[in-house]
């Protein structure tokens, strides 16, 4: 069986297209937290705490960051007072992440305001029937244990 260069070439342009959106969407949270000094990577890590992810192996797997960039982001964060971190009392090995007042204001900030300017930003040459359409493909396309959680 011959392998169809029209359908590894999709595939790349798929995967590139999929890394491209993704960097714009990072790009637009970058931009709009520029005036608070947080990056796309610094939020990532408040949002995944304010989901319940405290910690900070669990976010580093999410963000795919090796540990010692997470740390090192962390300790950043904590000097910052967006995150505190203290030793989990069931394994003083492990640190527990919560996030300080300042923190959680970003995170509701982003809950009530920005999320739609973003996402408004993301889509802004789609129609709404291709917003919904783009939805439903990505949806499908991920698996259910991805999903699931967000839905």
């Amino acid at each position: 069986m011959k392998n169809n260069p029209g359908i590894i070439d999709n595939k790349f342009h798929l995967g590139l297209l999929i890394h491209l959106a993704n960097q714009f969407k990072d790009q637009l949270i970058s931009q709009y937290f520029s005036g608070m000094d947080i990056t796309a990577a610094q939020f990532k890590v408040l949002i995944n705490i304010y989901k319940g992810v405290t910690s900070p192996v669990e976010i580093s797997k999410t963000l795919v960051m090796d540990a010692g960039a997470m740390s090192r982001m962390v300790d950043r964060m904590v000097k910052r007072e967006l995150i505190v971190r203290s030793p989990n009392p069931q394994d003083k090995r492990q640190v527990i992440l919560a996030l300080t007042d300042k923190g959680l204001i970003i995170c509701d900030h982003f809950q009530n305001e920005a999320l739609t300017s973003i996402i408004s930003d993301l889509t802004a040459r789609l129609t709404q029937e291709e917003s919904q359409q783009l939805v439903k493909l990505i949806t499908k396309m991920l698996p259910d244990e991805i999903t699931a959680p967000h839905c």
